[in-house]
């Protein structure tokens, strides 16, 4: 039976939001051919969730979860276990409360897109085709293994190694349509002496030095609390302290700050980011085939000039409107009208 949490298509566009990148454990299920709806399936929390949406309701199911563990669950307070006979764990209202946290629902996202239309034009003429963009608020331990697995790589390949670390790692949490999901492994699961050369027969290349050994380095420098300590700090201090991670640079810390930490003035700089920039901000900018610490640092700040505080997450909706397959669909989708 889906349950419902009222939240309109202006403040969430589900599709954008979870398959444009920031997230590699959700996927767009086949449309039935008595559901006109697009479904989202996906771990989240230690949950597999299924979600869609109408024009005034995000829409979930629940199709199996794992106890509350650790209070990396996206800062829900631990439940008590539900008393009432409901299949699920927990109060319906911790679901709710997941969900809401995860889409950042708090936020009215309309008045920013506002201000954001205000700041440049660019952003106007960009943002009536790409509404309800948000930035997830990730379970740091899983978003900073995602972008080590993101370095030098296409999302279908880096969902294919996050799926690999769950089901090497990860603890089960249930089987539905012939596939076993799983949930994210605790950062000592990857610390492991034995998860390099694990991870290299399985196809990780240099990556699974990066994550075994930033693994161990977390674990050391004090595991989840130091990832707490590390969202109480300035920006910049913590982005600083991120890089002393083996294998973690600019655009990967950027990636933590914003998604997970909740330094929304991060702005994670990759060749489409220089390209906008290049495009529509900062015209002078050099032609280089890679991206330099001084123009990288120079694009972040100008961007955090003019839209804000808030400004990845304005360059959140900038990113997925130059991403190819959103293109696609609105080139389509103004044809037909």
């Amino acid at each position: 039976m889906w349950k419902e949490i009222c939240c309109s298509r202006s403040q969430l566009q589900l599709k954008a939001t979870l398959t444009g990148g920031q997230s590699f454990r959700w996927k767009l299920l086949e449309k039935d051919k008595d559901n006109d709806n697009e479904e989202y399936l996906g771990v989240m929390g230690n949950i597999l969730w299924l979600l869609r949406q109408t024009d005034t309701q995000l829409l979930y199911k629940i199709y199996g979860e794992l106890p509350y563990t650790s209070v990396r669950r996206l800062k829900i307070s631990c439940p008590d276990r539900d008393k009432t006979g409901n299949d699920l764990l927990y109060p319906v209202e911790y679901y709710e409360n997941l969900l809401k946290s995860y889409f950042r629902l708090n936020i009215n996202l309309e008045e920013y897109y506002s201000n954001w239309c205000d700041a440049h034009n660019h952003f106007k003429s960009t943002a009536k085709d790409f509404i309800g963009i948000r930035v997830l608020n990730q379970d740091p331990v899983e978003n900073l293994f995602s972008f080590i697995c993101s370095q030098n790589n296409h999302i279908s390949r880096i969902s294919s190694m996050v799926e690999k670390l769950c089901m090497k790692y990860g603890e089960k949490i249930c089987d539905f349509r012939d596939s076993a999901y799983y949930a994210f492994p605790d950062v000592e699961a990857l610390a492991g002496k034995s998860v390099e050369a694990d991870l290299r027969e399985n196809g990780f290349g240099y990556r699974a030095k990066f994550i075994q050994k930033s693994a161990q380095q977390i674990v050391e420098k004090g595991g989840l609390e130091w990832f707490g300590e590390l969202e109480k700090k300035e920006y910049k201090e913590a982005r600083e302290e991120l890089m002393s991670l083996t294998g973690i640079g600019p655009k990967v810390s950027d990636c933590i700050c914003l998604m997970s930490l909740d330094h929304l003035q991060a702005i994670p700089v990759d060749t489409h980011v220089y390209q906008i920039a290049g495009a529509f901000y900062l015209k002078k900018l050099p032609k280089t085939k890679s991206v330099t610490t001084r123009v990288y640092m120079e694009i972040g700040d100008e961007l955090r000039r003019i839209y804000g505080p808030f400004a990845g997450w304005a360059q959140t909706v900038l990113f997925c409107s130059d991403l190819r397959q959103f293109k696609a669909d609105h080139s389509r989708k103004r044809k037909a009208e």
